[in-house]
């Protein structure tokens, strides 16, 4: 179990792999606050499909290295000798990890969004960590659910290992719920591995109450034409951080990312996701889409890093923010990072209020301005909930999304 009680955070977080003018304050988030870790909080696993295996780690034994893990996240990054992908096949089975030799076939060199000081965190505080493995050829769009309940005053930090063998799907939906006016702190940290000619799917849908703190810490890693694919609906807790880094090591892995969020009222967000691409021919397509309103605050880096040695590779990156009010604050930096000649990297924002003209439309036929922008804040968080393929989850989503406006 991880360490309970009280505890005065004081951590940098998101840090973008490049940094820019400090004085805009986005190059990293500063988190300044006490919380109580008491290891309050419920998961209730549903459906679980056939083929996939799960378990349940003790947690002082998450960092004790590749005889306790299935893989391991380190601080390290790539070794050098493999940022090149001089290995395109696979075929070498050994890596340096803080100079040691670990097997790739049972450990992997990861790294998370949110950086460092939330590795550590995450370490020193986990109450729970789950093994979720789909074997070789498993394969359905069934998904395993995770239902994550908090009450008021809970504080729970939970690991997740995601592994998908050679040539088999996962898909996993993980709900975090609570009640509106809840208080609390909610860690999840998502650890996904892609073999070989696998697909890992992981929806995650955060509803917590406006009290809430919410680190959301997400690393994965794709071999040789292997899918990583990503669906969050951001929508509750007062104070927000996520990150993701995702590694796309082998020859044409894909990941595919789309994020809709919402702040409203005095809620903060905090996003640091970044897509390294090392394989040839990897792909990758992150789209992010939101609304602002109230005193609510957002913070988007969007990061692809094209390496040298992944020839044909090509990434884009899209977000969408509506803004609904004056006293909203946005701050968006798309990076495009390249070390290699052969490779395609977009990126573009989309940022504004609704033009008088398309309020004006609204409002001849009898639509105010307040249900005009309700109506256009829910056409944009659609777009991303509908690619929801769960019925239960699309109505919690919606129910949800009712109560707040």
């Amino acid at each position: 179990m991880g360490a309970s009680g009280e505890k005065e955070l004081n951590l940098r977080v998101n840090r973008l792999p490049s940094i820019t003018w400090n004085k805009l304050q986005i190059n990293d988030a500063e988190v300044r606050q006490t919380i109580d870790l008491n290891g309050r909080g419920e998961c209730i696993i549903h459906n679980i499909p056939a083929g996939v295996i799960i378990g349940s780690e003790n947690c002082d034994s998450c960092s004790l290295g590749e005889d306790k893990r299935p893989f391991l996240p380190v601080r390290a990054g790539l070794p050098k000798e493999k940022e090149g992908n001089s290995d395109p096949a696979g075929k070498s089975d050994t890596a340096s990890v803080e100079g040691r030799k670990v097997l790739d076939t049972n450990s992997v060199i990861l790294r998370t969004g949110m950086g460092e000081a939330a590795e550590k965190f995450f370490d020193e505080n986990c109450n729970e960590a789950l093994s979720i493995r789909a074997i070789c050829g498993a394969g359905g769009d069934k998904p395993l659910k995770l239902n994550y309940k908090l009450g008021d005053g809970d504080g729970y930090v939970v690991r997740q290992k995601l592994i998908a063998e050679e040539g088999s799907t996962l898909t996993v939906i993980m709900d975090y719920s609570a009640d509106k006016e809840n208080t609390g702190f909610f860690g999840v940290q998502t650890l996904a591995f892609a073999k070989k000619n696998s697909t890992i799917n992981i929806i995650k849908i955060q509803l917590l109450g406006q009290g809430f703190t919410h680190f959301e810490d997400i690393g994965g890693f794709a071999q040789e034409n292997a899918k990583i694919n990503v669906i969050q609906m951001i929508l509750g807790s007062g104070k927000s951080y996520v990150g993701m880094n995702v590694e796309l090591a082998g020859y044409k892995s894909a990941f595919e990312g789309n994020v809709g969020y919402l702040c409203l009222g005095d809620q903060k967000l905090d996003m640091n996701y970044y897509i390294g691409h090392s394989g040839r021919r990897s792909t990758s397509s992150l789209r992010v889409e939101g609304a602002l309103s109230d005193n609510g605050a957002k913070v988007f880096r969007g990061t692809i890093d094209l390496k040298h040695g992944a020839k044909g590779a090509k990434g884009q990156e899209q977000e969408g923010t509506l803004l609904l009010s004056e006293n909203v604050r946005n701050k968006t930096l798309p990076v495009i990072l390249c070390d290699e000649d052969d490779v395609e990297g977009e990126h573009g924002a989309t940022i504004g209020r609704l033009s008088a003209d398309m309020l004006f439309y609204m409002q001849t036929r009898g639509i105010s301005e307040k249900e005009a922008e309700l109506l256009m804040t829910k056409a944009k968080l659609n777009t991303v909930r509908n690619l929801i393929k769960d019925e239960h989850s699309i109505g919690k989503i919606q129910h949800y999304m009712e109560s707040v406006f």
